[in-house]
């Protein structure tokens, strides 16, 4: 069942990512795998559960990723710079997969996914509350609500990844994660009370 399981996943991601969540049909997956209706139906009862599924998988790989690139690191700043790296390197490995991801799904959908993502998002979120609590603890950025924190480091990164993803921009991903890294970096720095003060009388000296 798992191997059936899995090889459904991998026929819908291609067709989703293929035609769009309109066009999807369960039929369309049943026949290119050559299932029985009954299998397909028994592993995933309606077309939302299908895509939700899809989704979920998805965000739970990307997840493992940045996970293992963030925990891995030996220190904050390149446990940062990792996770940056990461992020966009996955986006380029799985370029339809991540158009997918980036695209606005129906509620019936998110409805579905709802329940699993969140249990993955738990553990993803906790490893980010670590990574940017060391990063604090190492004057490289102030404490901040982990949303916030999560925003200003990967939100750059991210929105190079939608665009490239949808033919927007042309250079991969990984060509520019160094740049959008040091940008990463002085946006948390710039977050710190001191430096904000300096950079303050800095600008009033000069004024």
């Amino acid at each position: 069942m798992r191997d059936t399981r899995s090889r459904i996943l991998a026929a819908a991601a291609r067709q989703l990512t293929d035609v769009g969540y309109s066009a999807f049909t369960i039929a369309s997956v049943r026949d290119a795998l050559g299932l029985s209706s009954g299998s397909m139906f028994h592993a995933f009862a309606s077309k939302p559960a299908l895509a939700a599924a899809v989704y979920v998988e998805g965000m739970a790989d990307y997840q493992r990723t940045a996970t293992a690139a963030i925990t891995k690191a030996p220190d904050a700043e390149r446990a940062l710079r990792a996770w940056i790296a990461s992020h966009l390197h996955w986006i380029e490995d799985h370029r339809d997969l991540a158009r997918y991801l980036f695209s606005t799904l129906p509620d019936e959908v998110m409805a579905e996914a709802a329940r699993p993502l969140a249990e993955h998002n738990d553990a993803f979120y906790a490893a980010l509350v670590s990574l940017f609590d060391a990063a604090a603890v190492a004057g490289l950025m102030a404490r901040l609500p982990r949303p916030v924190a999560q925003a200003i480091c990967i939100g750059p990164a991210h929105e190079y990844g939608r665009q490239w993803t949808r033919g927007n921009a042309t250079t991969p991903p990984s060509k520019v994660s160094r740049t959008l890294e040091d940008a990463a970096l002085a946006a948390l720095a710039a977050t710190v009370p001191s430096r904000a003060s300096s950079r303050k009388r800095k600008k009033e000296t000069h004024s």
